[in-house]
């Protein structure tokens, strides 16, 4: 081989190589490029990397960052039933065959207050659907909205009485400013267990209530702690504070 067909030879090379150079940066570009989209990340408008954010209810668990696991946390838990931390103190169970009911929330406070085997209140269609209701027991209505107007510590048990295909009963534990409503109602096929803690309107909304002397009047007043589905007040959010 001639000194000629070497130099030849070796320009070749040299042209390919400077050909294939830009080729591979930009292979490497490209790739990085579709890697970056595919795990979330973006670029904010300071041209730093921001956090890949992902869609769907947050979690937490040991796999989590310690950051996503404080949000988790502060935003609150939620599984199929219960909601804690930072959200309304709430609980449904619609299923009658999980054994007897256990209370999710409570402060303790068992004291029997305004005690009657009578119906609370009483309803043409029900509870649900009525504006008006009537009563065997002003007195005891009464007593429930002094209770509630002065705060007073303890639990009103109360049974409502409409067409019902089973039975509708439920509980108010009071607890300072706030109380705990629990109802049970079986109806036919239809089950609802609902507990939910509520803040208490002032005291003199429940005196105005016990002024009107009526049935129908203190029904007004006591339906949005009776009848919470859908929620008319605001909710005590996790975590609960006994008094």
């Amino acid at each position: 081989m001639n000194t000629t067909t070497r130099a030849a030879i070796v320009g070749a090379f040299l042209v390919v190589a400077v050909d294939c150079g830009p080729e591979s940066a930009a292979t490497t570009e490209a790739t990085t490029e579709v890697t970056t989209e595919s795990t979330g990340a973006a670029t904010g408008p300071d041209g730093t990397s921001e956090a890949p954010t992902t869609s769907g209810t947050p979690t937490t668990g040991d796999t989590a960052t310690g950051d996503t696991t404080t949000d988790a946390a502060s935003a609150g838990t939620t599984d199929a039933s219960t909601t804690t931390g930072g959200e309304c103190l709430s609980f449904d169970d619609d299923d009658p065959t999980d054994g007897d009911i256990v209370t999710q929330f409570t402060c303790g406070h068992a004291e029997v207050l305004c005690p009657s085997d009578a119906p609370l209140f009483s309803y043409e269609e029900g509870p649900d659907w009525d504006d008006t209701a009537t009563t065997d027991d002003l007195a005891r209505v009464h007593c429930v909205l002094e209770a509630l107007r002065d705060r007073t510590p303890g639990q009103v048990n109360y049974t409502l009485a409409w067409p019902v295909l089973g039975s509708d009963t439920g509980s108010l534990e009071i607890v300072g400013d706030f109380l705990i409503a629990r109802r049970e109602v079986a109806n036919d096929f239809n089950y609802l267990y609902r507990e939910v803690v509520l803040w208490l309107e002032p005291p003199e909304v429940f005196a105005a209530c016990r002024a009107k002397n009526t049935a129908s009047a203190a029904w007004q007043c006591l339906r949005p702690y009776i009848d919470t589905d859908p929620l008319q007040l605001e909710c005590v959010t996790a975590p609960l504070g006994c008094e």
